[in-house]
């Protein structure tokens, strides 16, 4: 099969190496791609649960994989320095505090595993993004998990406090699940403390959500990189780039840094298509700052309708809201799932509030008027029922 009858095949139309266009999915349509679960619960359920981009890939990132698939017979080869010349240059980095993997959680597993131990614990906040956590207990290791403060952020001041003798502090920032962010000047103040104070203990910043943030202050903690080599910094495709079916991740540290975590890390190879819809990707800012645009509208239409209603709602800096539903969450996304509408899981301890992902503006019409009528209604108990089903992906990825 040609280039020519591979693209017609899949039909995406007519694409040359630099020009093409293609159909726009409706989001029926683009549910129909969501995988088992999208399938078994039916193509038009409202899937706002797992933080995913609804607006798909760049369509720059379609055409590579278009324009690369017919010689997927064949290694990657150059797409994978391709990729890493458009990363090392949108960073400002050398080549060798860069590493690749296939999604970023593999890069998070990797990172506890390396510095942390049954005699060097971990520091994170609660609730946070639970993997490293997870990772953490199944080693051994103790993890000492802060709350927030009152506005829901990370506890920078009670993380440093508790960061000495510590192999790892977590900082998720934005933060999952309540999609709040710590200013960059925070973050540096930890790091300096931490390291005067502990040098062996490493701090890992989490920015899967960097690009949806426009609070001031906020900013990425990459070129704090250069001056601390215990200083590492996860990034993702699988947000803003919606490419979270397709598992693109990548860690900048020092080099020495980068060192430690081979032993732990599976060295997954990424496949040519995700490098080349990656790399595109990366290359398209004006579908990054699109998407952006789009997802910070929606994401107010949302919130105002909430707060419209008498219902507290974090500050967010993510494609996500966090909501105190004022009832017990876990019944409230039981109740909206009946309904077609998939909402995020329970973060404990936080159990009255709801984590819920930004869709299309059309998906969000339909949406709030359910989120209404369901807090509207008496409270469905389900402390009896086994509802670990409804998750709708494991945890580590969402």
């Amino acid at each position: 099969m040609n280039r020519r009858s591979f693209v017609q095949a899949v039909g995406l139309g007519a694409l040359g190496a630099a020009a093409f266009e293609l159909p726009t999915l409706s989001a029926q349509q683009a549910g129909q791609y969501g995988g088992q679960r999208a399938t078994a619960v039916g193509a038009d359920v409202i899937r706002i649960g797992s933080n995913e981009n609804p607006y798909g890939p760049a369509l720059s990132a379609i055409g590579a994989i278009a324009n690369v698939a017919p010689g997927a017979n064949r290694y990657p080869g150059v797409l994978q320095q391709n990729l890493v010349d458009v990363l090392t240059s949108k960073h400002g980095i050398p080549e060798d505090r860069l590493l690749l993997s296939c999604g970023s959680g593999d890069l998070l597993k990797a990172i506890v595993m390396a510095t942390t131990s049954k005699v060097k614990f971990m520091v994170a906040g609660t609730p946070s993004y639970e993997s490293p956590i997870r990772t953490a207990n199944t080693i051994g290791a103790t993890v000492k998990e802060l709350p927030l403060t009152s506005d829901l952020r990370l506890d920078i001041t009670a993380m440093t406090a508790a960061a000495p003798g510590a192999g790892l502090v977590y900082i998720c920032n934005p933060n999952n699940p309540t999609s709040t962010i710590v200013a960059a000047s925070a973050v540096e103040a930890l790091i300096e403390k931490v390291v005067a104070a502990s040098p062996s203990t490493f701090i890992l910043v989490d920015e899967a959500y960097f690009e949806y943030a426009d609070s001031p202050g906020f900013a990425t903690a990459v070129p704090l990189v250069a001056k601390y080599p215990q200083v590492i910094v996860a990034r993702t495709m699988s947000k803003i780039h919606a490419m979270a079916g397709m598992r693109v991740g990548y860690a900048i540290a020092q080099p020495g840094t980068l060192k430690l975590l081979q032993p732990y890390h599976s060295n997954s190879g990424l496949n040519s298509m995700s490098l080349a819809a990656a790399t595109a990707s990366l290359k398209d800012d004006a579908n990054t700052t699109k998407n952006a645009d789009m997802n910070r509208e929606v994401r107010k239409f949302t919130v105002d309708a909430f707060a419209a209603a008498g219902y507290q709602v974090a500050r967010s800096d993510a494609n996500f809201i966090f909501v105190n539903i004022k009832r017990e969450a876990k019944g409230f996304q039981e109740a909206c799932r009946q309904k077609g509408v998939m909402v995020g899981r329970v973060f404990p301890p936080m159990t009255s509030w709801a984590r819920i992902s930004i869709g299309t503006m059309p998906e969000m019409k339909k949406a709030v008027p359910v989120f209404m009528e369901v807090l509207g209604t008496p409270e469905m108990k389900t402390a009896s029922l086994d509802l670990s089903y409804l998750d709708e992906l494991p945890s580590e990825l969402t």
